[in-house]
């Protein structure tokens, strides 16, 4: 079951939301409690359909705060009431066998909980790696690039989990914020005094909080109208009834979010294994502050995982220089130290810059000497793959700086090795 929304976790963590935000009917009618009762059971046997075990966490963390305001003591209809909705839940989960999904991982190894470990325990270095954010949608391909294991290639569209996922593609001033925003929110929807309502909207809030733990589900806009509306109903209250939070929250608002932040970045600069840092400009920096070797990434020549490879490379060859990488030509205008790598082809502006640089080295390259303006004075090394078919080959052999891979075409699949035999010999 996904209502349309793409994703069964995402319907989870709607249902999960609307199963608390129908307890609203028990503060504004009379038979307030039977109606939401009623939409809870009903709204229950819908989320064991989507058979989503990220939306059962997220349920039981959002009904706390509405149990810890209930009214009491109970009537005992209601107690027999309640408990007749969760058998019916329960007889639903058996009847469609969604137990058997929820207990996946509990008493068996369950893949996707493990790759989900395996992602979450690289992301403090990720955002450590980038002060300035890797960028926003940029992070599954970051963590497929520079921290996926080498034994692994599943694609990922985020890192899955949506406080991970933003907070490794922006920067430390709004990771800040964005820790300091949530829990604004969930001081604002405390329960106070007559208003224990709130508690609805707390427990809207800690649902989706929850639920975007297991997975990218606060990436859909449709999920925030729920708790954006109960936020203003909140906040509509709060103006009315003038009842401001004490403020002595904030600063400890700040203080908490820090000290979360501070945790992040000594968690993360204490696994580094490989020194990553992510520049302006798109540039990716490794093995050092400061790069030797420019690379303008071509991922037909080097791969669509040219991170992985030259990862590999520097474990297995204990490589030392700092290499830059960018993912335009353009990139690199700024830059005045080299070599720099090209691979395959250039367009005119990419030319251009070329013209400027005095060491290059060209993988597979679809243009000839004089595009770039080739003399003597500039120290360029070529690599051809043995079956390339770049109709340049000749023009570039007959400068005689021209090195032949054997059993190699247009894919190099050892150009970490080909750059740094290079490099070391500029």
């Amino acid at each position: 079951m996904d209502w349309g929304l793409g994703n069964p976790n995402k319907t989870a963590a709607l249902i999960v939301m609307l199963m608390i935000a129908v307890w609203g009917f028990a503060y504004t009618r009379k038979l307030g409690f039977w109606i939401a009762l009623a939409l809870f059971a009903g709204l229950g046997i819908c989320l064991m359909h989507t058979f989503s075990r990220g939306g059962m966490v997220a349920l039981g963390a959002g009904l706390v705060p509405l149990l810890w305001t209930a009214p009491r003591p109970w009537p005992r209809k209601r107690i027999v009431a309640i408990s007749c909705a969760v058998w019916a839940i329960a007889g639903a989960s058996i009847y469609l066998q969604a137990h058997n999904r929820l207990m996946q991982g509990i008493v068996k190894e369950d893949r996707s909980i493990t790759h989900r470990i395996d992602i979450w325990e690289k992301t403090p270095q990720m955002i450590v790696d980038a002060p300035g954010g890797w960028g926003l949608g940029q992070s599954s391909k970051v963590y497929k690039e520079w921290y996926q294991p080498f034994d692994r290639n599943e694609e990922y569209l985020n890192l899955i989990n949506s406080h991970l996922t933003w907070l490794v593609e922006i920067s430390w001033g709004w990771r800040f914020l964005y820790l300091c925003g949530w829990l604004a929110v969930l001081c604002l929807c405390l329960p106070s005094g007559n208003f224990r309502w709130f508690s609805i909207s707390f427990g809207i809030w800690l649902a989706f909080a929850v639920a975007s733990i297991f997975t990218h589900v606060a990436e859909s806009p449709w999920l925030w109208i729920l708790p954006v509306a109960s936020l203003l109903a909140v906040l509509v209250s709060r103006l009315r009834s003038r009842l401001w939070l004490p403020w002595a929250i904030w600063p400890g608002i700040a203080g908490v979010s820090f000290a979360v932040l501070l945790s992040i970045y000594w968690v993360g600069s204490s696994t580094r294994n490989l020194k990553i840092r992510a520049a302006s400009n798109n540039e990716v920096i490794i093995g050092g502050n400061n790069a030797k070797v420019w690379i303008a990434v071509n991922a037909s020549v080097m791969g669509e995982r040219y991170g992985k490879t030259l990862r590999r490379y520097l474990e297995d060859s204990k490589g030392k220089v700092a290499l830059g990488l960018v993912t335009k030509t353009q990139d690199l205008q700024n830059q005045n130290d080299g070599p720099f790598v090209i691979a395959g082809a250039a367009n005119p502006e990419d030319l251009n810059i070329l013209k400027a640089k005095t060491k290059l080295i060209l993988l597979n390259p679809s243009f000839y000497p004089q595009e770039i303006d080739f003399s003597k004075s500039k120290s360029v090394t070529v690599y051809f793959g043995e079956f390339s078919q770049s109709p340049s080959v000749q023009a570039w052999q007959d400068q005689g700086v021209v090195h032949m891979v054997e059993g190699k075409g247009d894919f190099l699949a050892n150009w970490p090795e080909l750059v740094f035999s290079a490099s070391h010999h500029e």
